[in-house]
C-alpha cells in the first residue's frame, strides 16, 4: 500500500504547474498558471490567496508571499488531497493562453518605452515586427 501511496503523490507532483508573474494593465500582479490567469484575491502575513480571472470560473490558488505554490483549489466532482496541493486540471473555461502572449508582448514593450530614449521607435518597431516577440 505504501508504494500506492507514493506513486499517487509523484503523480501529483508532477501535474504541479509551473507558475509564473505578469503585470496587468493597472500594473497589479497577475498569477499564471498552466495558460490560466489568476489575480490576488487577498493577502496575508504567510499566504497569498489567487482566484481566477473569470468571475464564473472557481479555481484558487494559494502561494506563500514568495510566490511559492502552496495548494491548488478547483471545484469539481471529485477532490483530491496529495501533499499539499489539491488537484483537478479542470477550469470552467478554456485557457487564456493568447490573452497571456497579449499580455506579456504590452508589458515588453512598456518596458522597453520607459528605459529606452526613443520610445515612439519601440512601438513602432514592435508594430512593424510582430514577430520578433522575443526581442521585447
Amino acid at each position: 500500500m505504501a508504494a500506492a501511496g507514493a506513486s499517487s503523490e509523484d503523480e501529483t507532483q508532477s501535474k504541479s504547474p509551473t507558475i509564473s508573474f505578469i503585470n496587468s494593465q493597472k500594473g497589479k500582479q497577475l498569477l499564471i498558471a498552466n495558460e490560466y490567469t489568476f489575480k490576488l484575491n487577498k493577502a496575508t502575513t504567510t499566504t497569498k490567496y489567487w482566484k481566477c480571472v473569470v468571475n464564473s470560473c472557481s479555481a484558487k490558488i494559494h502561494t506563500d508571499v514568495n510566490g511559492h505554490l502552496m495548494s491548488i483549489y478547483i471545484r469539481s466532482r471529485t477532490r483530491h488531497l496529495m501533499h499539499l496541493v489539491k488537484i483537478n486540471d479542470e477550469h470552467s473555461h478554456p485557457s487564456e493562453k493568447e490573452t497571456i502572449e497579449v499580455r506579456e508582448f504590452r508589458e515588453k514593450v512598456k518596458q522597453r518605452a520607459v528605459n529606452e530614449t526613443t520610445p515612439m521607435l519601440v512601438l513602432t518597431y514592435a508594430i512593424k515586427h510582430p514577430s520578433l516577440k522575443s526581442e521585447f
